[in-house]
């Protein structure tokens, strides 16, 4: 029997594997279509036919992958690993091990069914709908035989975005909004050695802070300050998107949890609510009972990897010590100290900024102009800009201000399925932090009887 006592192991959240947090992501609807999902989405976004050429300078014919392969090296060596030069070692002081396997080829090969969901971390400001693809993995579960693969993808990965040769402009953080989230997928999908995406999930730096909230870590904007540096601990973006994907890994084996039944949808939903995704609560119970059924929660059941390979000693932290995390936000912070703009907002900024659109709205709103209302408010609404409010009655406050807002707005122009749904994305993401706080107080409760 595969290891026996991995049951007492299992209380963890089924969230997690979906985000980055989690990020993390799952799919498929019923165990008989895992090979071929049914969503019109993933029939469509099969990836193309590429010939295995391309033009060049000059038209010069040359193999299509060598070619992207030399853009890629061209891109680490001229700017990732350009050196930092700082007065302080930022990581003597923080322990960590080293991975020498992340970047390179393994030979190890699963021909089975697998489910493959990018999750897609955007870098939207407050209030504006542009979105760079900053962080990119995907999450491939390896259906029957109960694992996941984590493949973990730099922003300044070469992609075809359009733009002139001349410029630094041809990644994969710009073919997103510059081409659209087909051709991104597509390509994250051949970087990714894959023949396709099936699901997908974004979210923005609200909803990260959110997802990291719920997943019981202490202090999230600390916790996402030290996840988006890319200077501080070394070796550019792949060094960063390396800390992205064991954070997800740690997270998902940490967190993995059977929540069945009516209960569980509600959790389900109130995550998913967090991000724009295509996946549903049915599908994650359903991927979560084959997960269950192999006993997976052991970190061998979780494969890192980052591609396109690079030969890389990765340092490898341990994001489940808070203390750690701590530390390398402080780290972060001194380093910041001459660079504004690097960190995550405060919580002053962001209640200005709200209280400004807050304020135009209610305008609007007292005018009669629902439109002006909704169009001032809608995308801060849906980047869920409060999360980035660590004071939690302030939080409340501006979410309840917005919400009622909106839905006033669309009953005032007899649109009463649009309020409906702002209705409902507000009771799913509060039931989906009920329940961190009832799981957060059970835990100390188990804690305090094993004690005594």
């Amino acid at each position: 029997m595969k290891r026996k006592f991995k049951n007492i192991l299992k209380h963890l959240s089924i969230i997690a594997v979906l985000f980055f947090i989690a990020i993390a992501g799952i799919l498929v609807l019923v165990f008989n279509i895992f090979s071929e999902p049914s969503d019109e989405f993933a029939k469509k976004n099969s990836t193309e036919t590429f010939s295995p050429f391309v033009r060049t300078g000059a038209n010069t014919i040359v193999d299509r992958k060598q070619h992207e392969l030399n853009q890629a090296k061209k891109m680490a060596g001229n700017k990732e690993f350009s050196i930092v030069r700082t007065s302080t070692d930022f990581n003597k002081d923080i322990p960590f091990t080293v991975d020498k396997k992340a970047g390179v080829v393994y030979k190890k090969q699963y021909n089975g069914r697998r489910i493959n969901i990018c999750v897609t971390g955007v870098d939207s400001r407050m209030g504006s709908n542009f979105k760079h693809a900053d962080a990119n993995h995907v999450l491939s579960i390896l259906i029957d035989k109960g694992e996941i693969e984590i493949t973990s993808i730099p922003r300044d990965t070469y992609a075809d975005a359009g733009m002139p040769d001349t410029t630094t402009q041809n990644i994969i953080a710009v073919l997103r909004p510059a081409k659209g989230r087909r051709a991104y997928l597509n390509r994250i999908a051949q970087i990714a050695e894959l023949d396709t995406i099936h699901y997908f999930m974004e979210f923005g730096f609200s909803q990260a802070m959110g997802i990291i909230e719920w997943l019981g870590y202490d202090n999230s904007k600390q916790t996402l300050q030290v996840l988006r540096s890319r200077k501080v601990f070394g070796g550019g973006d792949w060094q960063r998107t390396y800390n992205q994907g064991k954070f997800m890994k740690q997270a998902m084996l940490k967190s993995f949890n059977n929540y069945g039944g009516i209960f569980g949808d509600l959790v389900l939903m109130g995550g998913l609510s967090l991000t724009e995704t295509n996946l549903t609560s049915g599908t994650l119970n359903a991927i979560l009972k084959k997960l269950k059924e192999s006993e997976f929660g052991q970190s061998d059941d979780v494969t890192l990897r980052v591609r396109p390979e690079f030969p890389y000693e990765y340092k490898n932290f341990d994001f489940n010590d808070k203390e750690i995390i701590a530390h390398m936000s402080a780290k972060v912070e001194q380093y910041s100290g001459t660079k504004p703009g690097t960190s995550v907002s405060t919580d002053t900024l962001v209640i200005n900024e709200l209280r400004k659109a807050i304020n135009k709205a209610v305008r609007a709103d007292s005018t009669g102009q629902a439109n002006l209302t909704i169009n001032t408010l809608k995308t801060y609404f849906e980047q869920k800009a409060w999360l980035q409010i660590t004071d939690k009655n302030t939080r409340h406050h501006y979410r309840e201000t917005m919400k009622n807002l909106l839905m006033s707005a669309y009953n005032k122009k007899k649109d009463p399925d649009s309020a409906e749904k702002v209705q409902k994305l507000i009771e799913q993401e509060s039931n989906l932090f009920l329940n961190s706080k009832n799981r957060s107080n059970h835990e100390n409760e188990t804690a305090q009887e094993l004690i005594q």
